[in-house]
């Protein structure tokens, strides 16, 4: 027997699976490349929406498997009930939205009707949960707080020269200054490097505090969290600190150890 008829009766004995991928294929087409087209993101894009542009995921698996491990802050809103309760969600439509699902199917279902709604910024992590814990990617069992929906148009445009006579900066104890929100990953992980090196840090919720965010935002030229200061140094978020520990120079904007010799790349950071 002939490869092509072992595969022709594989198929026709299998027809069901193959008929259910071809589904899903065509579907995952037509929201690639259809009309109303929705970005596929990797797990690790998600991450730097979610930390970069504050963006909304919102979770469309069923209940148990919500319950089961989501992402910190996810919104969750089973595909049944989207058209339910898509009313929740108005307020975001000029903010980035993630949307995911167990393997990425449904998310795509949900990100092509909320594009059609007029969503301006929609995203679907590819493979879904599946790929985001494969990446090893922070999960929770709690109950989060999505972000708050951007109002750019509520927000006034600052110079720099205005930001520094308008904005009153939190006076702090400490010298490393962390704006943050509760249980979210990135500030969780900043925190957790900042205690590992036994350093002592003021810790700003900006989500108790709109105050506090707008202070922020008027630093740091930011939206997402964490925002990371030491002394008059802007380190940047989560990922620009890492950055810092990987390359050996956020030892010595702490002052854990000595600046190297004026020539080092570092010198850029404590001149």
């Amino acid at each position: 027997m002939s490869v092509m008829q072992e595969l022709g009766n594989f198929v026709s004995g299998n027809w069901e699976l193959f008929l259910a991928l071809a589904i899903i294929l065509f579907l995952l087409a037509r929201t690639w490349f259809g009309s109303s087209a929705v970005v596929m993101v990797l797990a690790g894009e998600a991450v730097k929406l979610i930390n970069h542009k504050n963006a909304l995921v919102v979770d469309v698996r069923t209940e148990k498997e919500y319950k089961e491990g989501h992402v910190v802050n996810a919104l969750h809103i089973p595909l049944g009930m989207l058209d339910d309760r898509i009313q929740e969600l108005q307020a975001y439509k000029n903010h980035t939205v993630v949307m995911v699902c167990r393997s990425g199917a449904r998310s795509a279902q949900a990100a092509t009707k909320l594009k059609k709604q007029g969503f301006a910024d929609m995203h679907n992590i590819g493979g879904g949960m599946l790929a985001w814990e494969r990446a090893n990617l922070p999960t929770t069992t709690k109950v989060g707080k999505p972000p708050k929906p951007e109002l750019e148009l509520e927000k006034p445009e600052l110079g720099d020269a205005e930001v520094d006579e308008t904005t009153e900066t939190t006076e702090t104890k400490n010298p490393v200054l962390v704006y943050c929100t509760r249980e979210h990953p990135f500030c969780t992980r900043a925190i957790e490097l900042l205690e590992a090196k036994n350093v002592d840090f003021d810790e700003v919720r900006i989500d108790e505090d709109t105050d506090k965010r707008s202070e922020m935002e008027a630093r740091s030229g930011q939206t997402s969290v964490p925002q990371i200061f030491i002394g008059d140094v802007y380190v940047g978020d989560c990922d620009d600190m890492y950055a810092l520990e990987d390359k050996g120079e956020l030892d010595v904007l702490l002052g854990l150890q000595d600046a190297p010799a004026a020539n080092s790349k570092s010198q850029d950071f404590v001149s």
